[in-house]
């Protein structure tokens, strides 16, 4: 059995269906749910089980889509499993690891006084989370880049931990609900999250409409199955990233949207109910 510490493509390596562990996914893997779990042992609080099943599901989002055989397939044979690798990580992964960091624990681990507050409040705020995400997706999307670094174990990782890492900077603003943390409210998250959606527009409309192959790595890979070559697998890719991920942003937009309408509308309902209560006359 091979073993290899993280997913890289070998061109002209013929693909066979023998199972290659990546080391490198398990020991992240393990060390995200133990690092989580130690940190509530160590501050003595109990298990929050909602938190605790966001951030499971966080880490085993990163575990499915980095080890055998998505990994491996995406990083050197279908350019289509690649964005779906970057699909998951941005829109499954990063929101649910973010989602099951309760307050106290960022409290604990991002004190208000520290220096790492310090750096993460500054690549948190929207204008430059905003251009720290789209500069990692279009640059790591670039034919030279792309096929540099996956090429190697070193290489893939640092993509993988570049887009997982923007990503967490991108949906801060979005997810956390501290407003002394940088979180956005409606409606300005909406604006947000739809402002993301037209830039994500970009990357995808070059893989879809481009009229060849724009990844030797992807084209000159020996094919999987007779019919699906390297246009059909690169288009693929492009809906995969603007329909997908437009339908994530705009499904996140919707209930936040709707929960922040719904909250104004109790407000206001409430308002009306204390100036009928002061104007009422006693009884």
């Amino acid at each position: 059995m091979n073993i290899a510490w993280w997913c890289s493509g070998t061109p002209g390596l013929v693909w066979t269906w023998r199972y290659t562990p990546f080391l490198g996914v398990w020991v992240l893997a393990g060390a995200l749910l133990g690092g989580w779990r130690l940190a509530h042992r160590r501050a003595g609080r109990p298990i929050d089980p909602p938190a605790a099943r966001r951030w499971t599901a966080g880490v085993l989002a990163i575990a499915v889509v980095s080890e055998w055989p998505l990994g491996a397939l995406g990083a050197g044979y279908l350019a289509s499993v690649a964005v779906l690798r970057w699909v998951v990580l941005t829109f499954v992964a990063a929101p649910l690891l973010l989602a099951g960091v309760p307050t106290w624990l960022l409290d604990r681990w991002l004190p208000r006084s520290s220096r790492r507050w310090a750096v993460v409040r500054a690549v948190t705020r929207w204008p430059v989370a905003l251009l720290v995400f789209n500069a990692v997706m279009i640059g790591t999307h670039l034919p030279p880049v792309l096929e540099a670094l996956k090429v190697t174990q070193l290489g893939s990782f640092a993509s993988d931990l570049a887009h997982l890492g923007a990503a967490l900077l991108w949906w801060w603003p979005a997810m956390r609900r501290e407003p002394d943390r940088g979180a956005l409210q409606e409606p300005a998250r909406a604006f947000y999250l739809f402002a993301s959606s037209v830039l994500m527009f970009v990357p995808s409309s070059f893989l879809v409409f481009s009229s060849l192959p724009l990844y030797g790595l992807f084209e000159l890979a020996p094919p999987l199955w007779l019919g699906f070559d390297a246009q059909w697998d690169q288009q693929l890719g492009g809906i995969l990233m603007n329909v997908v991920g437009g339908l994530a942003l705009w499904v996140t937009i919707a209930i936040g949207f709707l929960r922040w309408a719904g909250a104004q509308e109790r407000a206001d309902a409430a308002a009306r109910r204390d100036r009928l209560g002061h104007g009422a006359p006693p009884a």
